[in-house]
């Protein structure tokens, strides 16, 4: 280091400034590493940033909640549109800010197949701007199982043009009775036709339960997709690690995962896919992430 930038200014220091030598060696001799290190490592950034854009497009996702799986016919449903960031692998139930409406859509689908745009029925939960999420009650007139669909998709610029679809479902039953709750036909099995969405092959009513397993799939433009990461996020927990063994699992060729709940709770659950040929002179390619909210009972909803 004697030959240094930093010994040689050292060594012709003014009159005056001899007893600060030690302290001006190591000050130089810090700028100049970490000039060298900015000058290496620049090149690098390009690539750097490109390996990191699909982590960065799904940094935030939706999410679709109610009050409560089953009200009487007749009643209310308080509907939630969330905005997370398990995406970014946080992989928790906390909320990141509230979700910009412009290129949302969020349908209700009855049990007779009939459809209401609930968008312009949405209001913020919070008085801080762009905190808290979106909600809105719903009455239930149909009996039978109501599903809540939402999905984004708009063209993002994070030093790179990306097309980000989030879609999220969340279903609620309607009975005439509490006490002897019935369920006809198999509404959660029926994709909603989103480009990427998770379909239950577990009734969210008759078979989910503390101890039992719950089987999804997902499907990309209909079909199955494998080797999707599953997570299944219980609320107030945060998965752990870059695949937390116990919350989640890669999809086989059916486009099928399962998960046994130790515990009664609400779970997030959440699947993400990069399609890199999904491209056109607009964006590079297509990050796609989608959800549903599913609350785990002791005891199945229904005998």
């Amino acid at each position: 280091m004697h030959n240094s930038f930093a010994h040689r200014v050292a060594k012709n220091l003014p009159h005056g400034l001899g007893p600060w030598k030690q302290q001006i060696t190591l000050t130089l001799n810090f700028h100049h590493v970490l000039n060298r290190i900015m000058n290496t490592n620049y090149r690098y950034l390009t690539v750097a940033l490109a390996l990191l854009l699909p982590a960065m497009a799904s940094a935030h996702d939706t999410w679709l909640q109610t009050n409560s799986p089953i009200v009487r016919t007749g009643e209310v449903v308080h509907i939630d549109l969330r905005l997370g960031n398990h995406g970014n692998q946080h992989r928790d139930f906390k909320l990141a800010g509230l979700l910009t409406l412009d290129w949302t859509t969020l349908d209700h689908i009855k049990p007779d197949g009939t459809r209401t745009d609930l968008k312009p029925r949405l209001y913020t939960s919070a008085s801080a701007e762009k905190q808290g999420y979106w909600t809105t009650p719903v009455t239930l007139t149909q009996p039978g199982v109501h599903q809540f669909v939402q999905k984004l998709d708009r063209v993002m610029n994070h030093g790179k043009s990306i097309r980000s679809i989030r879609t999220a479902k969340s279903y609620v039953l309607a009975s005439d009775s509490l006490d002897a709750p019935k369920i006809d036909g198999h509404a959660h099995e029926t994709p909603a036709g989103l480009p990427f969405e998770i379909v239950l092959n577990t009734c969210p009513f008759g078979e989910v339960c503390a101890g039992h397993p719950i089987t999804v799939k997902v499907l990309h433009h209909g079909k199955p997709i494998q080797d999707a990461v599953v997570s299944f996020i219980p609320e107030g927990e945060t998965l752990q690690g870059e695949m937390d063994p116990n919350y989640e699992f890669a999809t086989d060729a059916s486009g099928s995962a399962t998960f046994i709940p130790k515990k009664a709770t609400r779970y997030l659950i959440a699947a993400h896919h990069t399609a890199m040929d999904e491209k056109t002179e607009e964006f590079e390619f297509t990050s796609y992430a989608t959800t549903i909210v599913l609350p785990v009972p002791n005891q199945t909803w229904l005998d």
